[in-house]
């Protein structure tokens, strides 16, 4: 038998209690750090801005940082809609609107929407159409305004709506813009999603790494989520309330935008007259299409296409998508079923969650 004398037995004792106390620290820090990880600190900000709900979450460890940044966000968005909405008498398309037939000095970020715009038009052969302004204004859907417009009134309007009759420039360090004698510009169709990628953007050169920007039917994922994986993004069921889904894509670093018949409308004698009009017909667009969502790393086109698609309807749309490197999911209506279309380059990233629902992987 051995024997540990007085010193022996206290200086032992502490270095037991010193490596408890240190693996304590270590499980401590370690906890800390991973929590750091996993559970990130999270701001949002909410407003209604944009003619629908803004709202912005982002997540990140700095919380003064990502305050900061969300309130930067705010304010250019706040910003931008005063050079873009067509409902601010002294925005630049106001302008623009009020002097037609006459050049405009625009800001840069103007000029740049308008010519990403025209882009879209052409490259939907006017499907998406931003000169539809004056049958916008004649139809006043979603306002109190809100009629059905007489065949010559639409007629009238109709003709004034030709992209090709937009023109832009530089000079001198500043941006003009000019639309036909008559012509309405209106941006509703593109300009959120221009935003949305401004804003992403913005976060990005301000630190954030982890982002949900929510434009009201725009969205962006910035980065991967709080848990270190995709987001599941759901869409809008076109049937039921908002926020109930039928489908989810996962996403990073991309936008998806969903539009669809059941946003705007007005009834009138049992017709349903919905907010997406047919540039080429003057009437809400006749579509067997209900909803359209389109993914793609830029929102603005994204914007653009949705709306375009479904004036295009399914067999149009779906050969358009064929012919280009779109992600797409396409819900076609009637006689109370819904079948779901998606492009193959969505098959892995798509789940369909309402099981009522057909799939169909378009060609």
């Amino acid at each position: 038998m051995s024997y540990i004398n007085g010193e022996a037995l206290k200086s032992k004792i502490q270095s037991v209690i010193i490596a408890v106390l240190s693996i304590a620290v270590i499980f401590w820090a370690a906890r800390t750090y991973m929590s750091g990880l996993l559970e990130p600190s999270s701001a949002q900000r909410e407003s209604y801005r944009l003619g629908t709900v803004v709202r912005l979450t982002v997540w990140g460890k700095d919380k003064a940082l990502i305050d900061r940044a969300l309130d930067d966000s705010m304010a250019e968005i706040t910003r931008l809609e005063s050079l873009l909405s067509v409902n601010i008498a002294t925005s630049d398309v106001s302008k623009i609107n009020a002097n037609s037939g006459r050049f405009v000095a625009v800001s840069p970020e103007t000029k740049e929407v308008v010519a990403l715009a025209i882009k879209n038009a052409e490259r939907t052969n006017g499907a998406f159409d931003p000169t539809i302004g004056s049958l916008v204004r004649l139809w006043g859907i979603g306002t109190k305004n809100a009629r059905v417009p007489s065949g010559a009134e639409i007629n009238a309007a109709r003709a004034l709506v030709d992209y090709r009759r937009v023109s832009f420039y530089d000079k001198g360090g500043k941006s003009y813009v000019a639309v036909g004698s008559g012509q309405s510009l209106d941006l509703g169709g593109i300009a959120k999603g221009w935003i949305a990628d401004r804003i992403e953007a913005l976060l990005k050169e301000r630190g954030v790494k982890s982002a949900i920007v929510d434009l009201g039917g725009n969205i962006y994922a910035l980065g991967e989520s709080p848990k270190r994986r995709e987001w599941k993004l759901g869409l809008q069921h076109p049937k039921k309330p908002r926020g109930e889904y039928f489908a989810t894509v996962d996403a990073v670093d991309i936008s998806v935008v969903t539009s669809g018949a059941y946003e705007r409308y007005f009834e009138k004698d049992g017709v349903r007259y919905h907010h997406i009009l047919d540039p080429s017909t003057g009437y809400p667009a006749r579509s067997d299409l209900i909803s359209v969502s389109v993914v793609s790393k830029q929102s603005a086109d994204a914007d653009a296409l949705c709306t375009a698609l479904f004036v295009m309807g399914l067999d149009r749309g779906a050969a358009f998508l064929k012919r280009h490197a779109i992600q797409a999911v396409l819900v076609k209506g009637g006689n109370g079923n819904n079948a779901v279309f998606i492009t193959p380059n969505l098959k892995g990233c798509f789940e369909l969650t309402d099981g009522t629902m057909a799939l169909e992987v378009l060609k």
